[in-house]
C-alpha cells in the first residue's frame, strides 16, 4: 500500500467530492500530474489541486501538492493559477514553502489585479488539511495552498513579511476565496 493511498479520502473529507481531473497530457504534452477538481459541500466553492506533483518535488521536507480554492464561478481562475505555478515548479525542478511568493511581472489572471500567489496553509481549513498522514500517523504529504495576491500585497510581504499581509486581510475582512476582492495593501 502506498504512503499516499489516503490522499483521495483526505481531499474529499476536507474540500469535497472529486468531480474529475484533467489528463496529465492535456495540451499535447506530458505534465506528469493531474489537475483535480473538487466541489465543496457548500456549493459555493471549488478547489483545483495537483495530483502527481509530489513525484517532482524532490528535496522538499515532504512531497508536495498544490491547491487553490475559489468561488465556484471562478473555477477557471483556480485552474489557471494552479496549472501555471505547477508548470513553473516542474520546469524549474523547484518546490515551495509557506510564505513563498510566486509572482508574475504582469497580471496573471485576466480581469483581476492578481499577479501571483502566496504559498500558505489553507486560510479556512484547519491544520489537519495541510498535511496528509500515512497509515502509521507520520506526515506523508504537504498540501500547499495558493492564495491569489496582488502586486501591492506581494510588495507588503517582501518588505514586512507575510504576517503584515495577514493583518491587513484581517483588518479588511478580505475574502481570500474571491479573486475580485479589493487589494488589502
Amino acid at each position: 500500500m502506498s504512503r499516499f493511498s489516503g490522499f483521495p479520502a483526505h481531499v474529499e473529507t476536507h474540500i469535497g467530492e472529486v468531480r474529475g481531473a484533467d489528463s496529465p497530457s492535456a495540451g499535447g504534452r506530458e505534465r506528469g500530474y493531474h489537475l483535480v477538481y473538487c466541489d465543496h459541500p457548500d456549493g459555493a466553492h471549488v478547489s483545483v489541486l495537483t495530483s502527481g506533483l509530489r513525484d517532482r518535488t524532490a528535496g522538499a521536507p515532504l512531497p508536495q501538492e498544490l491547491v487553490c480554492t475559489l468561488q465556484t464561478s471562478q473555477e477557471r481562475y483556480a485552474r489557471h493559477l494552479t496549472g501555471v505555478i505547477a508548470e513553473l515548479l516542474t520546469e524549474s525542478n523547484s518546490r515551495v514553502g509557506y510564505g513563498a511568493l510566486i509572482m508574475n511581472d504582469r497580471i496573471l489572471l485576466p480581469d483581476t489585479e492578481i499577479c501571483g500567489a502566496l504559498a500558505a496553509p489553507h486560510p479556512y481549513l484547519g491544520d489537519s488539511f495541510d498535511v496528509l498522514l500515512d497509515d502509521t500517523g507520520q506526515p506523508a504529504l504537504q498540501l500547499i495552498t495558493l492564495i491569489p495576491i496582488t502586486r501591492n500585497e506581494a510588495q507588503l510581504v517582501s518588505r514586512y513579511g507575510r504576517d503584515a499581509l495577514y493583518d491587513c486581510w484581517e483588518r479588511h475582512s478580505s475574502n481570500l476565496l474571491d479573486i475580485h476582492r479589493p487589494c488589502a495593501a
